[in-house]
């Protein structure tokens, strides 16, 4: 183990003093690597949940959207002025939905 921007005598001070035990102990703590077959099996485990998550989250899109058509075709039927205060109330919805979800996102960077 080398010190940075250090002077010659401490390096060897140091090597002579601490470097043996230093050696020993990343003998004994090596690292051990799994095989390749862990590594598959957990990209495919990933894999199998985001899958999960996306048909989940599209069914409950389906369902709200369902719902949200069968009542806009109600709302046309009975008065049109409460089918267009219906349609603006989910368009500033949607608009207020997009800049929250979307505005966060902007400045973050990666830690370094």
């Amino acid at each position: 183990m080398k010190k940075h921007k250090t002077e010659n005598g401490d390096q060897q001070w140091f090597d002579n003093q601490i470097g043996k035990a230093v050696k020993r102990f990343d003998d004994v703590h090596e690292p051990s690597v799994p095989e390749l077959h862990a590594f598959e099996q957990l990209v495919h485990e990933h894999k199998r949940e985001v899958k999960r998550k996306l048909w989940k989250e599209l069914m409950l899109f389906w369902l709200a959207a369902c719902f949200i058509f069968g009542f806009m075709m109600w709302i046309v039927d009975r008065n049109w002025v409460w089918f267009a205060v219906f349609q603006s109330a989910i368009a500033a919805g949607g608009i207020v939905f997009a800049g929250m979800t979307f505005g966060k996102r902007v400045g973050r960077e990666w830690n370094r």
